[in-house]
Protein backbone atom coordinates (compact mmCIF):
# COMPACT_ATOMS: atom_id res chain seq x y z
CA UNK A 1 0.00 0.00 0.00
CA UNK A 2 1.12 3.34 -0.41
CA UNK A 3 1.13 6.10 1.41
CA UNK A 4 0.67 9.83 0.93
CA UNK A 5 3.66 11.84 0.80
CA UNK A 6 3.52 14.43 3.62
CA UNK A 7 6.16 16.46 2.32
CA UNK A 8 3.42 17.14 -1.24
CA UNK A 9 3.31 20.49 -1.46
CA UNK A 10 0.79 19.86 -4.22
CA UNK A 11 -1.34 17.89 -1.36
CA UNK A 12 -3.30 19.65 1.38
CA UNK A 13 -4.13 17.93 4.27
CA UNK A 14 -7.50 19.98 5.32
CA UNK A 15 -10.54 19.02 6.50
CA UNK A 16 -13.10 21.70 5.69
CA UNK A 17 -16.27 21.90 7.14
CA UNK A 18 -17.93 22.05 3.53
CA UNK A 19 -16.36 18.28 3.30
CA UNK A 20 -18.24 17.21 6.74
CA UNK A 21 -21.80 15.18 6.13
CA UNK A 22 -24.45 16.61 7.72
CA UNK A 23 -27.78 16.20 6.02
CA UNK A 24 -29.87 14.08 7.59
CA UNK A 25 -31.63 13.08 4.30
CA UNK A 26 -28.03 11.67 2.96
CA UNK A 27 -27.21 10.25 6.02
CA UNK A 28 -30.39 7.54 6.36
CA UNK A 29 -29.72 7.21 2.45
CA UNK A 30 -26.78 5.61 3.63
CA UNK A 31 -28.11 3.05 5.76
CA UNK A 32 -31.49 2.36 3.71
CA UNK A 33 -31.07 -1.26 2.73
CA UNK A 34 -33.60 -1.00 -0.07
CA UNK A 35 -31.14 1.69 -1.56
CA UNK A 36 -28.37 -1.00 -4.35
CA UNK A 37 -26.42 2.29 -5.05
CA UNK A 38 -24.75 2.11 -1.70
CA UNK A 39 -21.55 0.36 -1.39
CA UNK A 40 -19.87 -1.38 1.00
CA UNK A 41 -16.55 -1.92 2.24
CA UNK A 42 -15.33 -3.81 6.02
CA UNK A 43 -11.78 -4.03 6.85
CA UNK A 44 -10.93 -4.99 10.46
CA UNK A 45 -12.66 -2.84 12.65
CA UNK A 46 -13.96 -0.13 10.10
CA UNK A 47 -16.95 -0.41 8.04
CA UNK A 48 -17.47 2.48 5.14
CA UNK A 49 -20.65 3.37 3.00
CA UNK A 50 -20.70 5.17 0.27
CA UNK A 51 -23.16 6.46 -2.61
CA UNK A 52 -22.15 8.68 -5.50
CA UNK A 53 -25.10 11.58 -6.00
CA UNK A 54 -25.00 14.71 -7.80
CA UNK A 55 -23.26 17.92 -6.21
CA UNK A 56 -26.15 19.64 -5.99
CA UNK A 57 -27.67 17.27 -3.20
CA UNK A 58 -24.65 18.06 -1.06
CA UNK A 59 -25.38 21.91 -1.53
CA UNK A 60 -21.61 22.46 -1.84
CA UNK A 61 -19.29 22.07 -4.61
CA UNK A 62 -17.09 19.80 -3.04
CA UNK A 63 -15.93 16.46 -4.34
CA UNK A 64 -16.59 14.64 -1.34
CA UNK A 65 -18.71 14.65 2.23
CA UNK A 66 -17.74 12.27 4.64
CA UNK A 67 -19.13 11.54 8.56
CA UNK A 68 -17.59 9.43 11.15
CA UNK A 69 -19.68 6.95 14.01
CA UNK A 70 -17.86 5.32 16.09
CA UNK A 71 -20.54 3.08 16.93
CA UNK A 72 -22.86 1.50 19.57
CA UNK A 73 -19.71 -0.22 21.43
CA UNK A 74 -18.23 2.82 22.38
CA UNK A 75 -19.91 3.24 25.98
CA UNK A 76 -18.33 6.44 27.68
CA UNK A 77 -18.23 9.97 25.74
CA UNK A 78 -14.59 10.37 26.07
CA UNK A 79 -14.15 7.11 24.32
CA UNK A 80 -16.83 8.06 21.93
CA UNK A 81 -14.82 10.90 21.47
CA UNK A 82 -10.87 9.25 21.01
CA UNK A 83 -13.01 7.31 18.54
CA UNK A 84 -13.94 9.90 16.42
CA UNK A 85 -11.06 12.15 16.60
CA UNK A 86 -8.60 8.92 15.51
CA UNK A 87 -11.49 8.68 12.72
CA UNK A 88 -11.14 11.92 11.58
CA UNK A 89 -7.12 12.36 12.13
CA UNK A 90 -6.76 9.51 9.75
CA UNK A 91 -8.98 10.17 7.09
CA UNK A 92 -7.85 13.40 7.23
CA UNK A 93 -3.87 12.48 6.05
CA UNK A 94 -5.61 9.40 3.45
CA UNK A 95 -8.60 11.54 2.22
CA UNK A 96 -6.66 11.73 -1.43
CA UNK A 97 -7.35 7.99 -1.86
CA UNK A 98 -11.16 8.98 -2.65
CA UNK A 99 -11.13 12.91 -3.21
CA UNK A 100 -9.01 12.35 -6.22
CA UNK A 101 -11.68 10.09 -7.94
CA UNK A 102 -14.27 12.88 -7.67
CA UNK A 103 -12.66 16.41 -8.21
CA UNK A 104 -12.56 16.43 -12.10
CA UNK A 105 -16.14 14.81 -11.91
CA UNK A 106 -19.82 16.59 -11.93
CA UNK A 107 -20.89 14.37 -9.74
CA UNK A 108 -19.72 13.81 -5.64
CA UNK A 109 -19.59 11.14 -3.18
CA UNK A 110 -20.64 10.54 0.14
CA UNK A 111 -19.22 8.52 2.81
CA UNK A 112 -20.15 7.35 6.12
CA UNK A 113 -16.84 5.88 8.17
CA UNK A 114 -18.44 3.40 10.85
CA UNK A 115 -16.02 1.93 13.82
CA UNK A 116 -17.03 -1.48 14.53
CA UNK A 117 -14.63 -2.90 17.12
CA UNK A 118 -13.84 -2.74 20.70
CA UNK A 119 -12.82 0.59 22.01
CA UNK A 120 -9.58 -0.44 23.10
CA UNK A 121 -8.15 -1.67 20.13
CA UNK A 122 -8.77 2.10 18.50
CA UNK A 123 -5.71 2.27 17.40
CA UNK A 124 -6.24 -0.62 15.31
CA UNK A 125 -7.96 2.59 12.87
CA UNK A 126 -4.44 3.79 11.82
CA UNK A 127 -3.66 0.48 9.88
CA UNK A 128 -7.84 -0.24 8.96
CA UNK A 129 -8.84 2.58 7.53
CA UNK A 130 -6.33 3.46 4.96
CA UNK A 131 -7.07 -0.21 3.88
CA UNK A 132 -10.52 0.46 3.71
CA UNK A 133 -10.01 3.29 1.85
CA UNK A 134 -7.91 1.93 -0.88
CA UNK A 135 -10.59 -0.80 -1.39
CA UNK A 136 -13.32 1.28 -1.58
CA UNK A 137 -11.22 3.75 -4.19
CA UNK A 138 -11.12 0.16 -5.90
CA UNK A 139 -14.26 -0.15 -6.37
CA UNK A 140 -15.80 3.49 -7.22
CA UNK A 141 -12.91 3.29 -9.86
CA UNK A 142 -14.26 0.17 -11.75
CA UNK A 143 -17.83 1.34 -11.62
CA UNK A 144 -17.01 4.79 -12.77
CA UNK A 145 -15.08 3.14 -15.45
CA UNK A 146 -17.84 1.25 -16.39
CA UNK A 147 -20.45 4.16 -16.34
CA UNK A 148 -18.39 6.35 -18.07
CA UNK A 149 -18.91 6.60 -22.11
CA UNK A 150 -16.42 4.41 -23.88
CA UNK A 151 -14.72 6.45 -26.14
CA UNK A 152 -12.53 3.31 -27.69
CA UNK A 153 -15.96 2.29 -30.22
CA UNK A 154 -17.43 4.67 -32.69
Amino acid sequence: MVRPDPTDPDRRHTFPKSHRLKRRRLIRSLFDRSRDDVRTVADGTIRLLARVVDREQIGHDVPLQVGFAPGRRVDSGVERNRVRRLLREVYRVHQHTLVDLFVSRPDALILMILFRGNPARADDIHDDLPDAMTQMATILQSALDDTSPNTDNP
